[in-house]
């Protein structure tokens, strides 16, 4: 039998949130990217290269202030 204990992965999300600007008709909005690697398989360096990748790529059709953060979620 399986013991379901060695089993457990860790998945990763990257959160982009845009604060948009509601007085000249801008909302809010928010974008979740499934990361493509587990965090213990990369450094920080790799981990804020990629951020700073997605805010950039997000940032063409957001025309302002992006911020991102990373969530981990265990399975």
């Amino acid at each position: 039998m399986w013991d379901l204990r060695f089993f457990i992965f860790l998945l990763m999300i990257l959160h982009i949130i845009y604060n948009g600007d509601t007085s000249v008709g801008i909302f809010p909005s928010s974008f979740s990217i499934d990361v493509p690697f587990n965090k213990d398989d990369v450094d920080e360096e790799t981990l804020k290269w990629f951020k700073d990748e997605q805010i950039k790529l997000y940032n063409e059709f957001a025309e302002g202030k992006l911020y991102a953060f990373y969530d981990y979620e265990n399975y």
